[in-house]
Formats: C-alpha cells, structure tokens, sequence
C-alpha cells in the first residue's frame, strides 16, 4: 500500500483564468505540461518550469485538450479534434501522429500510447502507426484510464470506478459513490483519483478506495520527479508538499 500523508503545505505553481483538467510532468527536467482554455474556443498547449515558474506557450500544436508524458523518452504527447501530437521536449522539435478522423478525449501513455476518442468515449491503442481497440476495454465507455504498477487497468464512466485484472476481460464495479472525476497513477504506480470532496487512492491490497486528502474542485492530477502531488482546480494549478514528521 502507499504510504498515508495527511499534512501537506499548499504550493501555487500558476494562476489561470481557465485551468487545464489534464496534466502531465516530464520527470526530466521536471517541467509541467498541459493545455488551458484560452477563453476563445481555443485550447492552448504550455509548459511550465516547476522550480522556476517560467510558463511557456507551445506553437504549432491546434487546440489539444488531452495529454500524457512519455518518461523514457522524454516526449510529451498531445490530443484534441486535430488527432495526436508528439513533443520532445529536450529537442523542442513536434511531430503530428499519421492518424486521422481521431477527436481525442483522453491519452495515456504505458509502453504504447492509449486514448480514448471523442464522441464514443471507446479506449484504443496506437502502435506501428496503426490504431486498433483495447480488447479489455471494447465493451466498456470509458472517460479515463490508467494501468497500476502490475499493468492492471482502471477506469471511470458515468456509472462509477472499474477494475480489471491484467490477465482477466471483465470490469468489476469498485466505487459508484462519490463520482470521480479525472484520475492518474503516480510515479510508484499508486492509483489517485479526485472526487468534488477530494483525492483518494486505491489500496493494491484489497482494493478499497480511500480519501487522502481534504480538497475540493480539483479538475486534474500528475505527479512530479519526487513524486509530489500537482492538482488543478478551476483557477490555479497546485503542488502539495508533504509537512516532515519526525
């Protein structure tokens, strides 16, 4: 089970009229990646030096709403109604994925990239320039998922939070009340989730749900280089740093 952490001194990263809802952290130069609403209709892709505090406007990426980190490589990936774009962040060079007709919800990235389209809400893989289904997750609308640290899946729909076994293709209804929101697995593999009464996370154990920590209005979640929690919520994006005991 993760370790419990119950004080935590509050950290403001950035203040936006229009918080982003996902978020992503390159661990290598432990820099913030997402896309906010730039209040034109208009999704606009940014990153933002954790320590420093230096935001950046990304160019050449059209109106990405989804996101997710390729750690190995450096590469921070991003999805929206013009398909999917891929960043390298220590290049600064940007490439758009030969994929079409792709509105993206959703992007996960675990040794191939995942997402979820737009409108359907139906999970799909892409590898070798190819797309096709996730078989565990064809039956199933899907608004997020994520894989733990034992490539078990997790997701959330309108009906509550579900899990399935790596090797299994049925979903088990683990949580219906409170609604979750958005979700996201730290760097231990540790699943998080944020309700409209705060961030809980999943016991690998017996698979209970448990309330971490006393927010509420968070819209998005990732995890630093040390693992520090980074939330948004409707106006500022957030670091929680944990208080020492001793």
């Amino acid at each position: 089970m993760a370790p419990e952490k119950h004080c935590f001194v509050k950290q403001t990263l950035a203040s936006l009229a229009h918080s982003p809802n996902q978020l992503a952290v390159d661990k290598v130069t432990n820099s913030l990646y997402f896309s906010f609403d730039s209040g034109r209709a208009e999704y606009l892709p940014a990153s933002l030096k954790i320590e420093t505090r230096k935001l950046t406007i990304l160019h050449g990426i059209k109106d990405a709403f989804a996101i997710a980190s390729d750690e190995a490589n450096s590469e921070i990936y991003f999805g929206g109604i013009h398909g999917i774009y891929r960043y390298n962040t220590m290049t600064k060079t940007l490439r758009r994925l030969v994929v079409k007709n792709l509105d993206i919800w959703w992007l996960i990235l675990k040794k191939h990239l995942y997402f979820v389209r737009f409108p359907s809400l139906k999970a799909y893989c892409y590898k070798n320039r190819s797309v096709e289904p996730v078989r565990q997750l064809q039956n199933y609308t899907v608004n997020q998922f994520v894989f733990d640290g034992d490539n078990n899946i997790f997701f959330i729909n309108g009906s509550g939070l579900f899990g399935i076994k790596k090797d299994k293709s049925e979903a088990v209804l683990l949580k219906d009340n409170p609604k979750f929101l958005c979700m996201a697995s730290d760097n231990l593999g540790h699943i998080h989730l944020c309700a409209e009464d705060g961030i809980y996370i999943i016991s690998k154990i017996v698979l209970k749900v448990k309330k971490v920590v006393n927010v509420q209005g968070v819209l998005g979640m990732t995890f630093d280089s040390e693992n520090n929690l980074i939330y948004s919520d409707s106006h500022e994006m957030v670091r929680l740093l944990p208080i020492p005991t001793y």
